[in-house]
């Protein structure tokens, strides 16, 4: 008989890298408005669409973002 072994590797930051959440809070029909951006953009995360924008607009006013 043949035992298998499966090995999970897990690609995620490690706990103590990981930044703090952020909280925002969003009326229905903006949230709305931004996931439907999103998904014209190609996103399916929310969270990940705002941080490439407010990355962008950094870059608009010449400053190099961060992380």
């Amino acid at each position: 008989m043949y035992t298998s072994y499966v090995r999970v590797i897990t690609m995620s930051t490690p706990q103590e890298k990981r930044s703090p959440p952020f909280q925002m809070r969003l009326n229905e029909d903006f949230r709305l408005q931004l996931e439907n951006e999103m998904r014209k953009d190609g996103d399916n995360a929310l969270a990940s669409w705002i941080k490439r924008i407010l990355r962008k607009e950094l870059q608009l006013r010449g400053i190099e973002p961060k992380g």
